[in-house]
């Protein structure tokens, strides 16, 4: 994954300044490579240009409703919202229009377009006779009158346009620099990492074990290790599932009226019904089931895909997601533990 993202850092950089380069296309290139890096406050900043904040759109749009649960997966719910609110700030001041306290809100792609009629519409103002004729005269004051207007707006265009695409340019840089000193995660995932450690010292110290193990057989990289790196993970889940929910043997009837049972094996079991205890009396019911029903995806993907080591050679990409994936399924029952998860709420009535 290092390798994939390198090049993508490499590849942006050196079709920077192609001719004819959308800044919307740019800012898409730097948001994908925001996300492969888990490097979620920078994700954040790039898709806010990338949607109509003055429709309301980043209270819908489902990859800063994405983004904002990972980072508070990592950061917690108070850590996660301060940071959110400075990056809110660093595109509030990009969009600023110089001398007003106005703000250009529509999303990169839109101000590309509006720049690029109000320079069509300037041009159709020109006036190529300016000679002595009264009426040729009279022509081209006008057209150089209705110029005017539409240079502020023109220049405020490419004022903020060129801002972005001088951000973007800049993270593009400090990304390529954190990879060639051997950074390849992102300060607000690593900080992540630092949360999951400690609490698992706290929490599950066998689980712990096994998450080091998968990091190191990752860092080794042969398919003998990879393989190993997926099987690590599978037992630091169930783990973890130990120490939150031991196993107590009862069978328990869900709202889906399925019987399950709570024994040493069935650690899928185990970790769905302690975020249903935990979490019962914070959501509402709709919520809590969709709530659940993610979880219970979430590991049984994480499942197949540790079983695929058993069964056939696994990607150093694959097992890179694996470790990833289970690091932040970790992450958020954890938070649920310690009572720092964003779902630990009143609910709605």
């Amino acid at each position: 994954m290092q390798d994939h993202v390198a090049q993508l850092v490499t590849s942006a950089l050196d079709a920077f300044d192609q001719p004819g380069k959308s800044v919307a296309a740019l800012v898409r290139q730097a948001a994908r490579i925001a996300a492969l890096r888990q490097d979620y406050l920078a994700q954040y900043r790039f898709q806010m240009e990338l949607i109509d904040v003055g429709t309301g759109a980043a209270k819908t749009d489902p990859t800063i409703a994405m983004i904002n649960g990972n980072l508070v997966t990592l950061l917690g719910a108070a850590d996660a919202g301060a940071q959110v609110v400075e990056m809110y700030m660093h595109y509030y001041s990009g969009r600023k229009i110089s001398g007003s306290d106005n703000l250009y809100v529509i999303s990169v792609a839109q101000l590309e377009s509006y720049l690029a009629q109000a320079r069509g519409v300037y041009n159709e103002y020109s006036v190529a006779d300016k000679t002595s004729n009264y009426y040729a005269h009279t022509t081209a004051v006008a057209a150089d009158k209705q110029q005017a207007k539409l240079l502020p707006i023109i220049h405020q265009h490419e004022s903020i346009l060129e801002r972005i695409r001088q951000d973007v340019y800049n993270y593009l840089l400090q990304t390529e620099t954190s990879l060639h000193s051997g950074k390849p995660s992102s300060s607000v995932f690593e900080r992540g990492l630092e949360y999951v450690r400690a609490s698992l010292a706290e929490y599950a110290p066998a689980a712990l074990e096994k998450f080091a193990a998968a990091e190191a057989s990752l860092a080794a990289g042969t398919p003998e290790d990879l393989t190993h790196a997926l099987t690590s993970t599978r037992r630091m889940i169930k783990d973890l599932a130990d120490a939150l929910y031991p196993p107590t043997g009862q069978t328990i009837i869900g709202e889906d009226r399925i019987e399950r049972v709570m024994n040493d094996d069935a650690y899928r079991n185990r970790l769905i019904q302690f975020a249903k205890e935990m979490l019962g009396n914070s959501l509402s019911g709709k919520v809590l089931g969709e709530t659940l029903a993610s979880y219970g995806k979430r590991i049984s993907n994480l499942d197949s895909m540790a079983n695929k080591g058993v069964h056939s050679d696994v990607t150093a990409s694959e097992a890179e997601q694996c470790v990833i994936w289970t690091f932040m399924l970790a992450a958020d029952l954890l938070r649920i533990a310690d009572g720092t998860s964003q779902d630990l709420k009143p609910a709605s009535k």
